[in-house]
């Protein structure tokens, strides 16, 4: 498992604060609320160009992070088994 986590996609959880919360909730509303239809638009084509790149930015990150962790795997040496006796086949008297 990753070192600090309980699983591999725990830090892939995002918990913003209560401020991080109430921000965005005041930020949407006010854009809802706004009466300037063109500003509007203009800011949601700015906003879809934006999410466009980082989408672009997330997969290639991910990609990058699944490459070198495919690296890292293939250096971690095999653990060798251990050499039994014939006669540790069928237990000991």
């Amino acid at each position: 498992m990753y070192e600090g986590t309980k699983s591999w996609a725990e830090w892939l959880v995002v918990e913003p604060s209560l401020e991080q919360e109430l921000r965005l909730e005041t930020d949407s509303r006010a854009v809802l609320e706004d009466e300037d239809h063109k500003s509007i638009a203009l800011m949601c084509s700015a906003l879809l160009k934006q999410n466009w790149y980082q989408q672009q930015i997330i997969k290639q990150s991910v990609e990058k992070i699944c490459e070198l962790e495919a690296k890292l795997i293939c250096l971690e040496p095999v653990p060798k088994k251990k050499k039994r006796l014939w006669f540790g086949l069928f237990g000991s008297d």
